[in-house]
């Protein structure tokens, strides 16, 4: 069964009673989705982990590829006025989530669960953080309002539901599905028809080769065989000449002709239209195609393509969704007033930028620096706005430069005239 064939159907799913919730007696969860007061993530999860993340070397590669860059990243509060970035012990917590955990397989996680179910939910219990596998949650709401999340241990049906208050949980949904007010959508799920052609075109090369390694062929007989023989026939060519090892010259008797149907793979162009979907399917994960390797990024392969590429990911893919991991991971973090939870990728090695162009960065800040501080400017503004690219961070000194002076013969006559003026005194 094709990927889109096992969720191209709804389920209804029995009404369970909800008891202890705080939603007092009688409180009814509906699990139909998007049905009245609950939101259910859609039953795809699976099935993108078996015959996607599991079963797809093209669905693996790209998740992978965003995976280890988003990994990458540390935790930092960032204070709202200065933009600096400065660490506390409240990040403990997002640096040990779980007992031997680290930040990395905090992040892996999340991006697993967002790429394949387009929701990603950690709990905070104390001083850990627990991960809620997405296809167990239910979204409980009222009046456009989240009040909480129902968590079914093991699976629907398998154990009474538990019921975590919205104060306690960490929902992570970077693409919004459209046709849901709370959930997230996967970025699989656009192009889950490229995913089944990728998997038809990988059947038809294993096919392929369990055939003779050849296209169809056509055997022809100038006479009508007697009854059984073209089974016969038919038996002895595959016993012969069918799978990858039938590299044999085929001799025919009796008039036999040989012919082959159909189209060879370099006639119907079958690593170009392969490529395309792989293409596609990057596109939609946010990843360029050099980055993860693939044959359309591979024909344009040079070290200036690569690192512009890998800034498109960075910029365009990797910031927007740290941005929004720390915006829901705050939920479960003790911000410091004034500050926010944000990300630090100054040990990312593949977002740093070559020496050369780190020097005339350097270059241009410190030609600015100067002018500013001769501008009259305060040392510590100038470094602040610089290292958060604001300029309304600057603060002056009410002290301006001798050369801002007016050049006229009243300024000239008093400017010789204060010195002297001096030593009279």
């Amino acid at each position: 069964m094709r990927l889109i064939e096992k969720f191209s159907g709804r389920r209804a799913l029995p009404e369970q009673t909800f008891a202890g919730s705080g939603w007092g007696p009688g409180a009814v969860l509906s699990q139909s989705y998007a049905a009245g007061d609950t939101e259910s993530i859609l039953p795809t999860f699976a099935s993108y982990v078996g015959e996607g993340y599991q079963g797809n070397g093209i669905v693996f590669a790209v998740i992978l590829a965003r995976l280890n860059l988003f990994a990458e990243a540390e935790f930092r509060f960032r204070d709202a006025r200065t933009k600096r970035l400065f660490g506390s012990d409240a990040l403990a917590i997002l640096e040990n989530p779980w007992p031997g955990g680290t930040t990395g397989e905090l992040l892996a996680r999340m991006e697993q669960d967002v790429s394949l179910a387009g929701n990603a939910f950690i709990r905070r219990d104390g001083d850990r953080l627990i991960r809620l596998r997405p296809d167990w949650v239910d979204i409980m709401h009222e009046d456009c309002e989240v009040l909480g999340y129902v968590y079914w241990e093991d699976g629907r049906g398998h154990n009474e539901p538990e019921f975590f208050p919205v104060e306690e949980v960490a929902h992570w949904s970077p693409i919004p599905d459209p046709v849901s007010t709370y959930r997230g959508m996967s970025w699989l799920t656009p192009v889950v028809r490229e995913i089944n052609a990728d998997l038809s075109m990988t059947e038809y090369k294993r096919e392929f080769f369990n055939n003779a390694a050849t296209p169809n062929m056509l055997i022809k007989y100038e006479q009508t065989l007697a009854p059984g023989a073209v089974e016969q026939m038919q038996a002895r060519w595959q016993a012969r000449h069918g799978g990858p090892d039938g590299w044999k010259t085929a001799i025919l008797d009796q008039g036999a002709d040989l012919q082959i149907i159909g189209n060879t793979m370099e006639q119907m162009r079958f690593a170009d239209v392969q490529a395309a979907g792989e293409n596609r399917i990057a596109a939609a994960g946010g990843v360029p195609s050099i980055i993860v390797g693939l044959k359309e990024g591979l024909q344009a392969a040079t070290y200036s393509n690569y690192s512009t590429a890998m800034r498109r990911f960075a910029d365009g893919t990797m910031r927007p969704n740290w941005r929004s991991a720390c915006a829901a991971l705050s939920k479960v973090v003790e911000v410091p007033p004034g500050a926010r939870l944000w990300y630090d990728t100054s040990d990312i090695s593949a977002l740093r930028e070559g020496e050369k162009e780190r020097a005339e960065t350097m270059s241009v800040l410190s030609a600015a620096a100067s002018t500013l501080l001769t501008a009259g400017y305060t040392a510590d503004s100038i470094t602040s706005a610089l290292t958060a690219n604001d300029m309304t961070l600057l603060e002056h000194t009410g002290l301006i430069s001798v050369q801002l002076l007016p050049n006229t013969a009243d300024a000239v006559q008093a400017a010789s005239a204060a010195p002297t003026q001096g030593a009279d005194q």
